[in-house]
């Protein structure tokens, strides 16, 4: 009597190849539907917001199905997902090549630096020390805080107050924003349209800057999504009119990919598209909200860049950098070396 073969281990493996098929073909259509929303009608949508927080991951997403349809030989598949890792690439060719110095932007250049900082240091946070050391390690000439709480602040302020004897905080009760310097500081006001904002007039040795310290509300949810459209617009207006070097700085909200971000790319420059290597992800940097104990001492691998440094065209970059580590906070501090233009 014949041996019944076993065939339900390869029907299995037939059933999972051709479903993985199809789940790449989905993730490659969902790709380019999205990529099409970007167009029309763009930031207004839902999914179109997400995906651009999530971008690179969905750039690397794209170089693993690549991979996958090659080794199945799945032609039309692979090229596909060439084609969408192209478009990727245009996106983010700026920080994924290696810098190379530029001479003549040295040349161009004063020889005084100036370093300047923005962090979140999240409402909660209670590491003083921590916080202290690390500005004093960085050596900032400016710091942008956000939820910059006044209990915090002002243990702050009395750490620092030996190498940074001018501080400015806004008048809200939360989120407090604040800048700390070594140099003067003078504040300005702000137009009542750019909701979470503050400006200053900063005099340094290299002449009168306005800054910009911005924590922007989140744009995921649509309502979130026009107040933070709005404060940019009202922002983008003030950077045009302004005569004086500026620097914007602070947390946005906001991924590189949105529409809204291009409302300030389109008259600053953001300092990590200029001099930055690497995607520069600034936020989770320890999930640090109470309400989910014990969830708030988990470490995470930051997945975002939400934090910025913009300069108008009075300055040249000379360097970023994200710091490894935020103390007490959900975000990674950004430090940025700017030179005046001569």
């Amino acid at each position: 009597m014949a041996r019944r073969r076993r065939t339900g281990s390869s029907c299995l493996g037939r059933f999972l190849a051709a479903w993985s098929v199809v789940a790449l073909w989905g993730f490659a259509l969902a790709l380019v539907l999205w990529n099409l929303a970007r167009v029309y009608p763009g930031d207004r949508w839902l999914p179109v917001r997400v995906g651009n927080y999530f971008a690179p991951w969905l750039m690397v997403g794209a170089s693993g199905a690549l991979v996958i349809a090659l080794l199945a030989r799945r032609r039309w598949l692979w090229r596909a997902f060439l084609v969408l890792i192209l478009i990727f690439v245009v996106r983010f060719w700026t920080v994924l090549l290696p810098r190379i110095g530029d001479n003549s932007a040295i040349a161009n250049a004063s020889s005084t630096s100036l370093r300047v900082m923005t962090f979140n240091v999240h409402y909660a946070n209670e590491d003083v020390a921590g916080v202290t050391r690390l500005i004093l390690a960085e050596s900032p000439d400016l710091i942008a805080f956000q939820e910059f709480t006044h209990p915090f602040a002002s243990r702050l302020i009395t750490e620092l107050a030996a190498v940074y004897p001018y501080t400015l905080l806004d008048h809200a009760n939360w989120p407090r924003l604040g800048l700390i310097s070594r140099y003067p500081l003078e504040a300005l006001p702000t137009p009542p349209d750019a909701w979470r904002t503050q400006a200053a007039r900063w005099m340094t040795p290299e002449g009168e800057a306005l800054v910009w310290n911005v924590h922007s509300s989140p744009a995921i949810g649509q309502r979130g999504w026009e107040r933070q459209r709005q404060t940019f617009r009202a922002l983008a207006r003030e950077v045009r009119a302004a005569s004086a070097p500026v620097i914007l700085l602070g947390d946005l909200n906001t991924t590189d990919q949105a529409q809204n971000y291009q409302l300030l790319a389109e008259h600053l420059t953001d300092v990590h598209r200029a001099v930055g290597w690497g995607l520069g992800f600034t936020f989770p940097g320890r999930w640090r909200d109470p309400a989910l104990l014990p969830l708030h001492q988990v470490p995470l691998i930051p997945f975002l860049r939400i934090d910025y440094v913009f300069i108008s065209q009075h300055w040249l970059p000379d360097e970023i950098h994200v710091v490894p580590e935020g103390p007490g906070s959900d975000h990674l501090p950004v430090v940025a070396t700017l030179r005046r233009a001569l």
